[in-house]
């Protein structure tokens, strides 16, 4: 049995549906299976948004996050190191390094940060006559994004991108992405669910994208299709079958649908990259279910509010540790060098759990 397996056991886009996106939380209507009655259309079946909270610095720039690149790009110049953020942007897409100033400038950038690389590829940088291949340029690009990576690990722990999550998270427009691809919100809301029920939903979300990615990760080695398929069957077994363990009351169309991509009546063309897809038609229906029944009353829950409070107080304990030391000044930006305020401050309302409260409920 595939890893994950093991560990999931042990561990807003407007609805084109007005009254699925009005509906409140109805969980236990029936026998606690809380997408028994759950209405939707074909067209609020749609794949999980992009989580805009919890980036790699390669998503955020995959997903041109402007203001979060803005700030990450402030915090490299307080650190002197913003030229290796143009030296990568220059690098990207290239497969030969024929200007006589990026080559100048690559040079400067490996003495200043004191990257190393072979001496043999030291010197065809050095000499302009020598052809830098595919193989050598790519060493040079993952050398350069490893480091503004580990950059990129020190501006997340502090308050200034602590501040973006929050200008996220009260800026209107949170997203179901926003809230499952976040580890520490995801908490919250799993919290959340559980008092209302529909934990298992959640549960059953992180079971079959656990699968779909291990199988896809794996898709290269040993893992053959049976082995896929058997972990496939204990999901299925559990949230799916007609004596699921844990049922959530999915239709029987797309009970069918995941039982025929289990087991196929013609096994013939079927890879362990088909069975990944699997679960496809129940996770869209479980995804629009948390969108349409879910995601506001979460947004409008004190589970949300605390969640912003805590965020809030790391934020500014960052601030305040910034402040104190300021040999290690990750936290310094155009928010903390021009002004003296909190982060509570910074938000477009007053921060304190009653007043976030309170707005959450005008909404």
């Amino acid at each position: 049995m595939l890893n994950f397996w093991k560990t999931i056991q042990s561990k807003k886009n407007p609805t084109s549906s007005a009254n699925i996106n009005n509906a409140g939380l109805n969980i236990n209507s029936d026998g606690g299976l809380p997408l028994k009655d759950f209405e939707y259309d074909e067209s609020d079946l749609y794949a999980l948004e992009k989580c805009r909270l919890s980036l790699h610095f390669g998503e955020a720039l995959v997903l041109d996050n402007s203001a979060l690149l803005s700030m990450f790009r402030q915090f490299l110049d307080h650190r002197n190191s913003l030229p290796l953020y143009h030296l990568y942007m220059a690098l990207l897409g290239r497969t030969d390094i024929e200007d006589e100033l990026l080559r100048a400038n690559l040079l400067k950038n490996i003495s200043v940060h004191r990257i190393h690389f072979p001496d043999q590829l030291i010197a065809k940088i050095n000499n302009q006559s020598r052809h830098i291949d595919i193989g050598d340029l790519k060493e040079v690009t993952d050398k350069v994004y490893a480091i503004l990576q580990e950059y990129w690990n020190s501006f997340v722990q502090t308050d200034m991108f602590c501040k973006y999550q929050v200008d996220v998270l009260t800026g209107g427009q949170v997203t179901l992405g926003d809230i499952l691809l976040c580890d520490g919100l995801l908490s919250y809301f799993m919290e959340f669910l559980d008092n209302e029920g529909c934990r298992s939903i959640v549960e059953f979300w992180l079971a079959a994208t656990n699968f779909k990615s291990c199988v896809e990760q794996l898709k290269n080695t040993s893992v053959n299709y049976e082995q896929a398929q058997s972990d496939a069957i204990c999901i299925y077994e559990k949230y799916l079958s007609l004596q699921a363990t844990c049922s959530l009351g999915f239709t029987d169309q797309v009970r069918i649908t995941v039982e025929e991509s289990i087991c196929p009546a013609d096994i013939q063309g079927q890879t362990v990259t088909t069975i990944s897809q699997c679960f496809r038609s129940a996770v869209l229906v479980v995804l629009a279910f948390l969108r349409h029944r879910c995601l506001m009353p979460f947004l409008s829950s004190q589970h949300y509010v605390r969640y912003l409070s805590e965020l809030i107080k790391a934020g500014n304990s960052y601030q305040s540790l910034s402040q104190d030391n300021e040999s290690s000044s990750s936290s310094v930006s155009e928010y903390s060098t021009n002004s003296k305020r909190s982060m509570s401050s910074l938000l477009p309302y007053s921060a304190s759990t009653d007043s976030l409260w309170r707005k959450r409920q005008q909404r």
